[in-house]
């Protein structure tokens, strides 16, 4: 019983935490999956690049919703693309 608990407490408190951060993307005039986006990019462990394929599988987004995100961030000069 204890496990359920534990997970009961642990789903409650990401679900919080992700209200809370979508209010906040939403304060400074993000859309949460651009901040989302941006805390990735900030966050991304040595080694792996920033690719749109890395990028889309770490946010569990398919390859065209992602770049959808990176050119409005890129448009509003939030992020700086290079083209390999």
């Amino acid at each position: 019983m204890g496990d359920y608990r534990a997970l009961a407490e642990f789903r409650y408190e990401l679900r919080r935490y992700l209200a809370l951060s979508d209010h906040a993307a939403r304060s400074v005039g993000l859309h949460p999956g651009q901040y989302r986006l941006l805390l990735m990019l900030k966050g991304l462990p040595d080694g792996i690049e920033p690719t749109i394929g890395n990028l889309a599988e770490r946010l569990g987004l398919r390859h065209h919703s992602t770049v959808e995100l990176v050119d409005r961030l890129e448009k509003r000069g939030l992020i700086h693309r290079e083209r390999n």
